[in-house]
């Protein structure tokens, strides 16, 4: 893909005016971003956009939530902090979906 200003796209990922320390593997930079990764949002497109997406994003897309759902399932899980289930804040915060205002978090336990 090439940019308006003549530049490959490729090269977008390793600009360091652009991303903070780009060369290193930082999942974690994208975490609380508002960048979408189906390519809607051009400052990061890693699967490609159009025609040459990558084939395997909506494999991906539709997958990941049935693994998890099969995680969820079939492991039994524990509260961390050793929190009672009773004692869940259960409040929700207002967006475009209802999520909780705080997250769940639980561990599996070894089978």
């Amino acid at each position: 893909m090439v940019q308006r200003s003549g530049g490959p796209m490729v090269q977008r990922g390793r600009d360091s005016s652009l991303w903070k320390d780009p060369l290193e593997f930082k999942p974690e930079r994208f975490w609380e971003s508002d960048i979408d990764v189906r390519g809607r949002d051009f400052e990061l497109i890693p699967f490609g956009v159009g025609r040459r997406i990558c084939p395997g994003l909506p494999l991906a897309i539709r997958m990941i939530p049935i693994a998890l759902g099969s995680l969820i399932n079939t492991l039994n899980w524990k509260l961390d902090g050793g929190i009672a289930p009773k004692d869940l804040a259960m409040e929700e915060k207002f967006g475009i979906t209802l999520a909780k205002a705080q997250p769940l978090l639980a561990t599996p336990i070894p089978l």
